[in-house]
Formats: structure tokens, C-alpha cells, sequence
């Protein structure tokens, strides 16, 4: 500590030499070092050596045409690349006029790396009076000859008809296999490719695929643009229909909300949302205590977005909330929870985002709810770097959980090698003055026609454990057979310093550093904590057209904790069993029906459990279903005690114009215990009733 002073005039002689030799280094550089340092991509297609062939324009005079070789999902890719700028801004001035005739043409920084040949530039020069009467009397001569034959599509792609061809072929198999990603690249690649036999298809699948992929706004973007181009016509109906669909289901009646100030055409507010409510009512009967309400509540859950997209940025506020009133203990258990409430802002050209308030953390283990920012940035259209800070949210707080702050980063990949994609992350969080848990790993995906996977590891590189370790491999086999295991091991409760609290009298970790050093506090947290494992096997396989079986055995266990710190310990669940068994039938009592016949085994610490299940789903009308449903349950407990339970249900549900769904369900349980040669028994009546709304 006492070198400190001394040192600090010798970091800043050091600082100060340093920024005067990077001073001097750019003023030695030479001028074409740093200029032209812009190009624009005209095109791109994949392959290798591809006949690349400019559009003739005279914004490209003056300028160098070029080809530069690059990969995506690992498969050689050209691009068409016009150059060179000096500065960004100039290059911008130029791409918007060029986008007239390369809608897609976007700006990257110019490198010779990757660079493989020059084309030169095409230039236009002015047709002279004798040739324009040659064209007229061509024109004339082909004009007689083809009057009764459809005009075909003009070629005037800077692709070959191969390139055209695989292109399309590869955007329709990812589109059809719901990879709609790389379909959108694909189709992006076509559409910017100029006219051709394919354009207008491209263009029709392209706002169909970003409509799959759950992006609306894209999407609307697109169909209005199919049909400035296209108004009449094979398709322009169907693209109708979906553009009006899609207006009508994100506006609703809030589709009038707009900036007066603002211009239309550049800016516009979009609505919507859902508002759910559902009553739960329960009353309950004993052989000697009578009827009892021992439930009655209504849930009112609420989801409202708006957006507002502009020419550069997007605008996006969100609020989810549920609430429930309990009409049995008002004052005690009427609590309302933020879910989500957070404002973003992106920046449509270069992905660049912020989000600020509570939101939902999709990638990781450990961490999943937290109030804080986070900030995006797209390093490429395949990678993309998240930032993000705050404090973790338990779901049951409205309040900002002060005890506890984090910070932490995410890495998402597009897909890579055709069928991958992964995401790492890293967390580090506090709990007062100590560390809470830190916490890294990484998400792996894998999806083809016939085989999925998901893989997860998340480990805290302070306790030095793993908190998650995930597996879900899913493979369908010939003749409609399939596979899969799930394979999931984690720390229940998850590893962290908080876990020394429980049982302790203490409410917050600077309570409990009055009694314990840090320490004593972090064996606390491990010996609070178990490990948990659970694998599941299981697979179906076709019997005739109608019926299916399918079969699942699941492995379970949970260990035991230590005593310390006056907390006692809590013996291990050992290994415990679950085999589900059932037959299924389609279509057997009318057209589209659905009907299980279930057989479940459990073998657990304190009970050996069998039942027996009949559920069935009836579509009545195109709006209506009915899901009866019948459980028995014969339950043995290792003190000898035996339980019968009976449980009928009845549930349906009806839409309306897709706009509102209402829900009713009721049910009854009977339940039978024996014990020393005593009956006991005990009667359950449910209900729920309930609407969704959609606007």
C-alpha cells in the first residue's frame, strides 16, 4: 500500500509518452492507409469462382467493382462488393440510390484479405438518334412475333440461373423444415438479387417466413412491398389477406394510436396484447368436519406491447402483470406481480439495442428474472454480444430486490455448420458484501430433419461446483418411431451464498455476518445445498394408422444436507421411479378425435403409487373441444396407511373468431384412506371458469 503514491507519476509519464507515439504514428501513416476504407455490398451468393455480371448503371462509374470470398455456415459465399469510400458517410449517400436497383446493397468496412478479383465498372452512356430507331424497329419486329405469347420474367439478376436455382431450393427446404433464420438469409439473398423467374415468389415466402418467425413488423414491411411491386396478380389476394390479418391482430382497436407530430409513412404505434381472468373455486367435505371453501380466487393476468417503428429506430414497451384476489383471506394474500416491465430501443441498420426495467434473462441456468439494463450489440448477423447489470428478481416481489446485484454478458452464434447454434454466457453476483455465486457456461443446439439436441452446463467458478448440467436428445427412427432421453443434473436449491439462511433465524445475509465470519457463511451455503439427479428414457412407436404406444421410465434422486450451524439434516430421497405407459387413438369416435389409456407406476421414499388413466379430446365444431378425463389412484404408504383415489374431470373450451377463447372446467375427487383398520375419507369439488381476449 505504501508504493502505491510513489508509482502513480510513473503510470502517468507512462501514459502520456504512449499517446504521443500514437500521435506521432498517425500523422507517419500514410494518407491511402486509412482512406478508402468503405465498400458496398451489392450481392452475395453462395459458391466458389461464381460469373458475376453488374447491372448497368452510372452511379457505379467512377468507382471499383470487386469480388471478396467469405463463409457462412461454413459454406464458401462471394460478394459483389463496390468500393471505395473514404469515409462511412459517403458511402451511405451512395447506397441509397444504389438501393433502387440492389434493394439489399449494405456497407462494411473494405478489406484486401478476403479480396479475389476486380470487375471492372459498368458505365451507361446515352443511346445515340440512329440507335434508338434500330431498338424502336427491333422492338416492332419482336412484338409481331411474340404477340400471342406470354412475356416471360426478365433476367436481370447479377446471379446465374444456378445460383438463382440453389438459392431458392435451400430457402424453401429450411423454410419447410421451420428453419426460418437461414431462410430469411436465403430469400434476402434472392430479393436483393435483382428480377428474375424467382422475385416474386422470394419476396411472397419472405414475409411469410419472418410472419413464422414471429416478426410482425418485418414482416408487415414486406407484404406492403410485395404489393407496390406486385398490386395485381397470382398471390397479391393471399398477400392481402395476410396483411390485413396481421394489421388487425397487432392493432386491434388501438390500431388509430399515433404521434400527430410525426410523419406516417416514417413512424407508427402498434398495440397489443391479451387480458386473461379465471375464477378457481374449491370446497372440500370430510366423514366429520362437513364442507369447507377452502379455495376461492380470481387470477387476472394482463400482456400489453407497444411498438413504434420508425426509419431508424424501433421502439418496444412492454408490461406483464398477473393479480390475484382472494375472496377467502382479502388483506393476506392479494398480491399483484411484475412480470416483465421494461422499455427497449433498437437501432434497425446495425442491431444495436438497450432495455431498461424487469425483464425476462433467456439464456443461462442460473439466473432468469432481474431489474437492470442490458445492452446489445450485433457484431455480425450471426453473432451478437449482450451486456447487462442489475438486481435478481424473485417473482413474488413487486419491489426491487436491493440485497442482491449482478452483472454479467451473453454470446449468441446463428446457425453454424448447417445445424448448429450455441450461446455462452457468464454471471457474477453479490449478496452485501459477499459473493452470492458466479456463474459461466454455455448453451449447444442441433437440429435436423430427424434428430434434435440441447445441451447446458452452468459453473460457478467460486464454489467451484456445477450448478446445471442439461441433455435433451430427441430422434425419430423409420416407420414413425422415436427416441429420446432427458438427462438433467443440478443443486437443489441452486448453489449460492444465500442458501446459509435457510433454516436459520436470520432474514438477510448482514444479519448473519453479526454471528459468522464469510467463511463459516459459505460452508453454511454448502451444506444447505443437495444434489439432484433425473434421467428419463423414453419412445413411441406406431401400431396400426390409428394407434400409437408410448413408454417413459424416469430415474430420481435427491441427496441429503449436513447439520451445522443449529440446522438439522435432511436425509436423501435415494433413488426413486416413474414408468408411464399409454395406448393412443386418433379418429375413433369421430373425425380428428384424440384418446390415452395410461398405466403410471411410482415407486418413491413414502409411497408405491398405481394409476389408471382415460383422457379423450373431441373437436365438435372447428371452435369447440371437450376433454373428458378419469384418474384412479390405489396409493401405498411404507407405514402400512393405503389411500383410493378417484378423480373425474371435465374441461372445454370455445374460440371466437380467433379473437377470444372461453374456458370451463369442473371437477371431482374422492378420496379413501385406511388406516388401522379406520375409513377415512374425503370429497373435493373444483371449478374454473375463465376467458382469454386477444386484442
Amino acid at each position: 500500500m505504501l508504493s502505491t503514491p510513489s508509482t502513480m507519476p510513473c503510470h502517468r509519464s507512462t501514459t502520456l509518452v504512449f499517446c504521443a507515439m500514437l500521435l506521432l504514428l498517425c500523422q507517419l501513416l500514410p494518407t491511402n492507409a486509412v482512406a478508402k476504407s468503405y465498400a458496398i455490398v451489392l450481392a452475395s451468393a453462395p459458391g466458389k469462382n461464381l460469373d458475376w455480371e453488374a447491372k448497368k448503371s452510372r452511379l457505379l462509374k467512377g468507382h471499383t467493382l470487386y469480388v471478396e470470398k467469405t463463409v457462412v455456415k461454413g459454406a464458401p459465399w462471394e460478394r459483389l462488393c463496390l468500393g471505395f469510400f473514404s469515409s462511412r458517410k459517403q458511402a451511405v449517400s451512395l447506397q441509397k440510390k444504389l438501393q433502387k436497383i440492389y434493394p439489399g446493397a449494405w456497407i462494411q468496412k473494405a478489406s484486401k484479405k478476403n479480396r479475389t478479383r476486380v470487375i471492372t465498372a459498368a458505365t451507361v452512356t446515352k443511346p445515340t438518334t440512329k440507335s434508338k430507331r434500330k431498338v424502336k424497329a427491333k422492338a416492332k419486329r419482336k412484338d409481331k412475333v411474340t404477340k400471342q405469347k406470354p412475356v416471360p420474367i426478365k433476367n436481370t439478376s447479377s446471379l446465374s440461373q444456378k445460383q438463382l436455382d440453389s438459392l431458392m431450393l435451400r430457402a424453401k427446404s429450411d423454410f419447410k423444415n421451420k428453419k426460418y433464420t437461414s431462410a430469411i438469409r436465403y430469400l434476402t439473398a434472392l430479393t436483393a438479387a435483382g428480377s428474375h423467374k424467382y422475385s416474386r415468389e422470394a419476396l411472397e415466402l419472405q414475409g411469410l417466413a419472418r410472419h413464422r418467425k414471429g416478426q410482425s413488423a418485418h414482416a408487415v414491411n414486406t407484404y406492403e412491398h410485395y404489393l407496390k411491386l406486385y398490386p395485381d396478380g397470382e398471390g397479391s389476394e393471399r398477400v392481402r389477406q395476410r396483411l390485413a390479418g396481421l394489421l388487425t391482430a397487432t392493432r386491434g382497436p388501438r390500431k388509430k394510436i399515433r404521434m400527430s407530430s410525426m410523419d406516417k409513412r416514417k413512424s407508427r404505434f402498434t398495440t397489443a396484447g391479451s387480458l386473461s381472468q379465471f375464477y378457481r373455486v374449491n370446497r372440500a367435505s370430510t366423514n366429520n368436519a362437513g364442507t369447507v371453501t377452502n379455495l376461492s380466487q380470481l387470477i387476472t393476468f394482463l400482456d400489453v406491447t407497444t411498438v413504434n417503428r420508425s426509419a431508424i429506430f424501433d421502439q418496444r414497451f412492454q408490461i406483464t402483470a398477473d393479480h390475484t384476489y382472494d375472496f377467502i383471506s382479502v388483506r393476506e394474500d392479494n398480491r399483484l406481480r411484475l412480470i416483465e416491465t421494461y422499455y427497449e430501443l433498437n437501432h434497425r441498420r446495425t442491431g444495436t439495442s438497450g432495455k431498461l426495467g424487469r425483464q425476462t434473462l433467456r439464456i443461462g441456468g442460473i439466473l432468469k428474472r432481474f431489474d437492470g439494463l442490458s445492452a446489445g450489440y450485433q457484431i455480425t448477423p450471426d453473432m451478437r454480444i449482450n451486456l447487462l447489470g442489475g438486481y435478481p428478481v424473485e417473482i413474488d416481489r413487486t419491489s426491487i430486490n436491493n440485497d442482491k446485484t449482478f452483472y454479467g454478458l451473453t454470446f449468441e452464434t446463428g446457425t453454424f455448420l448447417e445445424h448448429w447454434d450455441m450461446n455462452l454466457f457468464y454471471f457474477e453476483q453479490r449478496v452485501g458484501s459477499l459473493r452470492d455465486f458466479s456463474s459461466t457456461g454455455t448453451e449447444i443446439r442441433y437440429h435436423d430433419r430427424t434428430k434434435s439436441l440441447f445441451g447446458m452446463i452452468d459453473y460457478d467458478m467460486f464454489y467451484k461446483e456445477i450448478h446445471i448440467a442439461q441433455l435433451n436428445a430427441n430422434i425419430q427412427l423409420a416407420h414413425g418411431r422415436s427416441v429420446y432421453l432427458n438427462t438433467f443434473i443440478r443443486k437443489s436449491p441452486l448453489l449460492a451464498t444465500s442458501n446459509a439462511l435457510v433454516g436459520r433465524q436470520e432474514k438477510s445475509i448482514s444479519e448473519l455476518k453479526k454471528v459468522l465470519n464469510a467463511e463459516q457463511i459459505y460452508q453454511l451455503a454448502r451444506d444447505r445445498t443437495a444434489d439432484n439427479q433425473t434421467i428419463t428414457i423414453g419412445g413411441s412407436q406406431p401400431v396400426t394408422q390409428r394407434f400409437q404406444v408410448a413408454a417413459d421410465l424416469t430415474f430420481t434422486r435427491i441427496g441429503d444436507t449436513r447439520a451445522s450451524g443449529g440446522v438439522a439434516a435432511t436425509p436423501g430421497t435415494g433413488t426413486e421411479y416413474f414408468l408411464n405407459t399409454q395406448l393412443v387413438g386418433n379418429s375413433l369416435l369421430m373425425k380428428n378425435d384424440s384418446n390415452v389409456l395410461g398405466l403410471r407406476y411410482y415407486d418413491t421414499r413414502p409411497t408405491n403409487t398405481i394409476s389408471l388413466i382415460a383422457n379423450s379430446r373431441f373437436p365438435i365444431v372447428r371452435n369447440w373441444r371437450i376433454n373428458p378425463r378419469l384418474q384412479l389412484d390405489f396409493r401405498n404408504f411404507k407405514d402400512g396407511r393405503s389411500q383410493t383415489k378417484l378423480r373425474m374431470l371435465f374441461k372445454t373450451d370455445y374460440r371466437f373468431r380467433n379473437k377470444a377463447r372461453f374456458n370451463f372446467e369442473i371437477g371431482y375427487d374422492r378420496t379413501s384412506d385406511s388406516s388401522n383398520a379406520q375409513a377415512l375419507g374425503n370429497n373435493n369439488l373444483f371449478l374454473t371458469l375463465g376467458y382469454r381476449w386477444n386484442f
